[in-house]
This record gives structure tokens, C-alpha cells and sequence, in this order.
């Protein structure tokens, strides 16, 4: 025993001062995780701010009661929330929440007046919602966005406050216990001056500090306590980082999800935000790929970083092939340490990494896998697979959400029967092309066909034999046109084609030939041969119209033409066409 009677008083001394460093370090956490759990009561109202948002913007789009009574819950919920707030403020807040419960409850009034005014049309309701509900909700958000920086300025000069009490406490405390034990004995000053190096480190900041040996005494003993301190402190100040780094990137998903862009766009910033998060240790390099329905393969869909070798071999992977395919088979995350037998995708001097492959699965359905590189031989960490299974449950819902956006604008602009382009969508297309071919100067050509005998088909053999005639005679136009030509369905049993890039308008007659032969051959429906003809009427951009509904015109006449003449077969417009309608 080196202090055992004679350094019991300066033994004690130290003893005291670490026990006062380490309730005002206890104290100050309490004080920081009061503040951290204020912002993340912030983050929830602005979250459910947020939602209640997104809801009102579905109804807007729907006009569903459901979407409605969402809208109403979600910014229902944030009144406690800011009572509860306003429960915990100083003097200072106490006014600023109350001013926040009026604008959730003027949100909800003009909300409500809005929903309950039927007589209001689309225009007229989202240029209400726009003049009186939106500005409360951006005042809400401005509120709470103003609170959260005010109070991380408040956390900011707290701890700057801390780190210079602390580290004017811990000098003044090594000083007094240098000089106490230096006028007891001279016996420990090594351990002292190990001590006071250590003590030094932890005051600048450095909580990883360690002591390369530490001394075999009363005074080591306080050195590890020490040391294990720092490192518990720096155990916490990793995870709040983590913890709040991890709430900022999931955060930047969802946001980036409400902007308006196309999925391959939306899966290439949301690969971006992933691969900078700080505390995830993976090379910054990745993909995302999609799910076939059809067949269960991957398709690559964003990616960053790749060699260009496994960008072109890994654009299509077969279910279950190599890490990612047996990622999706699988439904759970892959990990690999290094290249192993599972990396069956690989080429010659092919650098040494490993794997996260990450599935992102919605109701038992896996849409997608996110693949990450890792440096070789990297451990697993918990902590990064918590944050993964965090990141695939959020991308999940991104993907549900987009992929019911692309199926909505499909059903808005395509024929539910035979998938074909509706007559929106054409003549946004006879538009652009028209705008082409008068800029280049080359010929264009419409077609309108018109099925002969169609109505038999469904007064004899019933509506469902009509529509496997229509999806029948879908196929055959489409299989008579090129990839660059446009078929579509207008309605009934009239479609309309685009024939753009034609080297010579007579090449439209070689097209509406076929047609005719191809639609004219029986057809197979219910056990009966049907057969149908095509009257195809056609019209030549500029001879026939330079504009979209001049060509419809003409093309329309042409066709009735051909129907007087005795149908299944196909004209040119002439200037006689249409005299006797």
C-alpha cells in the first residue's frame, strides 16, 4: 500500500473531486437528454404535422371521407402534444404554444368548413385550401421549425458552457491534487503524472483517451475509474449521435419522397442518403434493384460508385442468384465478410469487399433489395442492421406509395381492357409528334379504324366474347406496327395510329394493309370462329391538316368512305370524302 495512513487525506480528496466531476457530468446528462427528448417531442408534432398534410392533399385528390377523418386525427393529436409542451415551457414559450394550439385549431375549423361545403368544385376547393388552410399549416411548421433551432442553439451554448466549466474544474482539481500529494510523498508522483496527462486528454475533450500502464496503487485504481468513465461517456455521446444521425436520414427518405420525382430518380437520392450516413461503415458504392412481378428477378434501378463491369452483368439478376437474388428469395438481410461462394457475379482481380443485401419488404412481399459494400473482412454491427431494418421498412412505404402513384397516372391515361393508350394520352402524343414533324419536315400519318361486324359480336355471342375480340384485334394492330408507332383506343371498337418517321407517305398503305389482312383472319372466342373486318381511314400531315383535330377530320371521313364502299379495307382522305355525311 503506498496510501494507505499517510495519503489517506489527499486519497480522499481525490476521491471527493472524482465523485463531484462525475455527479455534475450525471447531472448534465440529465440535462442534455431533457433537451434531446424536447426535440423529439418536436419531431413528432412535426411528423404528425406532416401526415396530417399528406392526408389533406389525398383527399383534395380523392374526395374520400376516409382520407378526410385522417386529415382531422392527425392534426387532432398535435393538440395535446402542444398542451403537453406548454405544460413543460418557461415563461418565455408559454405564449408561443398557446399561439401554436390556436393555428392547429383555426387549421381544423377552415379544414372543416372546406370538407363540409359540397357545393365547392376540385378548382374551387384546392384554391381554398391554398388561400386558407395551407398558410396556417406553413405557420405551424414555421413555428416548430423556429422552436427546434432555438433549442438547439440553447443545447449548443450549453454544452460549450459545460465544456469549459468541466475543463476549468478538472485543471483546478489536478493542480490541488498535485500539490497535495507532492507535499505528502514523493512516492506516487509517477502515478500523479500519468494522472495528470490522462485528466489532461479528457479535459480537451478526448473521452477515447487511455492509459498505456497503469500504475498498481490506490491512484491507478482512481485512473481506471477514470478511463471507464470517458469511455462510458463517449458510449453515449456515440449513440445520441447515432441516434439522432439516424432520425436525420430517415427523416431526408420520407422528405424526398414527397417530392414529385419519377421512382428510378426517387431510388437514386434515397441510395445517396444511405451511403453518406456517417456512422454506417460501407464504401461509397451500392444499388438498388426492383422486383419483377413477373418473374421474380432484379432489376437494376439506381446504383453508384459500381465498376463498370458488375454495372452491365448485374442489370438483370436471376431470383436467387448470387447475394442480392438470395437476399429477395430469402425475405431477410445478407451479409458476407468477403467474395465467398455465394458471390456467384464476379470477374478476374475482382478487389476483396463485402456485403449488406438488404430486402425491402411490404406485407410479406419483397418490392426490392438494397445492396451496400463493405470493406472486407467488416464485423456485423448491430447497430448498423437496426438502422437498415429502419431504412427498408421507410423505403418500403416509399415504394408502395410510388408505385400506387405510376398506377393511378396509368389507369388516368391507359384503356383498362386492352392497356392501350386512352384519348388523353393520344392526343398528348399526336401533339408531340405533330410538333416533330413540323419541325423536321417530315410526314406523318394518322389512321383511324373502325372493326366492321363488331356489334354482331356482341348482340350474338354477349359483351365478354366482345372484349377477347378487342384484346385479340389489339394484339394483331400492334404486331402490323413498328416500336416507334402508336396505337390507341378511343373508345369502343375505334382505335386511332400515329405513324411518325415515314419515308414516304405511301408507306402508311403498306401499314393499313396488313392491319386489314391481320384483323380480318377469324378469331377464336367461346368455341365460335368470329371474324371481323377494318375500315381504316387515313390522313397524311401537311397535305391532310396541319393540326391535330384536322387530321382526326379528315381521317374520320376517309374512313366512313371506305365503310360506303363496302368496309374491310382502307383510304386515303380526298377532299370528296365527308360531302355526303
Amino acid at each position: 500500500m503506498y496510501i494507505d495512513h499517510k495519503l489517506g487525506l489527499g486519497f480522499g480528496g481525490i476521491v471527493s473531486l472524482v465523485l463531484l466531476l462525475a455527479m455534475l457530468a450525471w447531472q448534465n446528462m440529465q440535462i442534455l437528454v431533457g433537451m434531446e427528448k424536447g426535440q423529439e417531442r418536436l419531431q413528432q408534432m412535426r411528423a404528425s404535422l406532416l401526415e396530417a398534410r399528406r392526408h389533406e392533399k389525398n383527399f383534395l385528390l380523392r374526395h374520400e371521407q376516409t382520407w378526410a377523418i385522417q386529415t382531422r386525427e392527425g392534426m387532432t393529436r398535435l393538440i395535446p402534444m402542444i398542451r403537453d409542451e406548454e405544460g413543460l415551457a418557461g415563461a418565455t414559450e408559454v405564449e408561443i404554444w398557446h399561439e401554436a394550439e390556436q393555428l392547429v385549431q383555426e387549421y381544423l375549423d377552415r379544414f372543416e368548413d372546406m370538407v363540409q361545403d359540397q357545393g365547392l368544385s376540385q378548382a374551387e376547393r384546392v384554391e381554398l385550401v391554398e388561400r386558407s388552410v395551407v398558410p396556417v399549416a406553413r405557420r405551424l411548421h414555421v413555428l416548430f421549425a423556429d422552436r427546434m433551432q432555438a433549442r438547439a442553439s440553447t443545447q449548443e451554448a450549453h454544452l460549450a458552457r459545460t465544456e469549459r466549466f468541466y475543463a476549468g474544474f478538472v485543471v483546478l482539481s489536478m493542480i490541488f491534487s498535485g500539490l497535495l500529494v507532492f507535499f505528502l510523498t514523493r512516492s506516487i508522483l509517477k502515478s500523479l503524472r500519468i494522472g495528470v496527462r490522462f485528466a489532461r486528454e479528457i479535459a480537451a475533450g478526448n473521452l477515447r483517451a487511455t492509459i498505456p500502464a497503469i500504475p498498481q496503487d490506490e491512484v491507478g485504481v482512481l485512473l481506471m475509474a477514470m478511463q471507464q468513465m470517458g469511455r462510458d461517456l463517449q458510449r453515449l455521446e456515440d449513440v445520441t449521435v447515432r441516434a439522432q444521425t439516424s432520425r436525420l436520414a430517415l427523416s431526408a427518405l420520407l422528405e424526398s419522397s414527397l417530392e414529385p420525382l419519377s421512382l428510378p430518380r426517387q431510388l437514386e437520392v434515397a441510395l445517396q442518403i444511405v451511403l453518406t450516413v456517417p456512422f454506417l461503415h460501407v464504401e461509397r458504392k451500392g444499388a438498388i434493384f426492383l422486383v419483377d412481378e413477373n418473374d421474380g428477378s432484379l432489376r437494376m434501378m439506381a446504383s453508384h460508385g459500381l465498376d463498370p463491369l458488375i454495372q452491365k452483368s448485374c442489370q438483370v439478376v436471376a431470383s436467387g442468384w448470387c447475394l442480392c437474388g438470395r437476399a429477395a428469395v430469402e425475405g431477410r438481410l445478407v451479409y458476407a465478410a468477403c467474395v465467398d461462394e455465394r458471390h456467384e457475379t464476379h470477374y478476374e482481380e475482382m478487389p476483396a469487399h463485402g456485403h449488406y443485401c438488404l430486402p425491402i419488404v411490404s406485407r410479406g412481399r419483397v418490392l426490392a433489395v438494397l445492396t451496400l459494400y463493405l470493406d472486407a473482412h467488416h464485423a456485423q454491427s448491430t447497430d448498423e442492421e437496426d438502422f437498415l431494418a429502419s431504412v427498408a421498412f421507410t423505403m418500403a412505404g416509399i415504394l408502395e406509395r410510388k408505385r400506387l402513384e405510376e398506377r393511378m397516372q396509368h389507369l388516368a391515361h391507359h384503356d383498362l381492357l386492352t392497356s392501350l393508350p386512352n384519348r388523353v394520352l393520344f392526343n398528348a402524343h399526336l401533339a408531340h409528334a405533330l410538333t416533330k414533324a413540323t419541325r423536321d419536315q417530315d410526314p406523318l400519318a394518322l389512321m383511324l379504324i373502325d372493326l366492321d361486324r363488331f356489334k354482331q359480336v356482341n348482340d350474338t355471342l354477349g359483351h365478354a366474347a366482345g372484349d377477347q375480340v378487342l384484346i385479340a384485334t389489339t394484339q394483331r394492330i400492334r404486331e402490323c406496327l413498328r416500336a416507334s408507332d402508336l396505337v390507341a383506343r378511343l373508345g369502343g371498337d375505334e382505335f386511332a395510329v400515329i405513324l411518325s418517321d415515314l419515308s414516304d407517305p405511301g408507306a402508311a398503305a403498306l401499314v393499313a394493309d396488313k392491319i386489314v389482312q391481320s384483323v380480318s383472319q377469324p378469331i377464336a372466342v367461346s368455341g365460335e370462329s368470329v371474324t371481323v373486318g377494318a375500315s381504316i381511314g387515313i390522313a397524311v400531315f401537311p397535305s391532310h391538316g396541319r393540326e391535330g383535330q384536322e387530321l382526326m377530320d379528315s381521317a374520320d371521313m376517309a374512313m366512313y368512305a371506305v365503310k360506303e364502299r363496302g368496309r374491310n379495307g382502307y383510304r386515303y382522305y380526298t377532299k370528296g370524302d365527308g360531302k355526303s355525311r
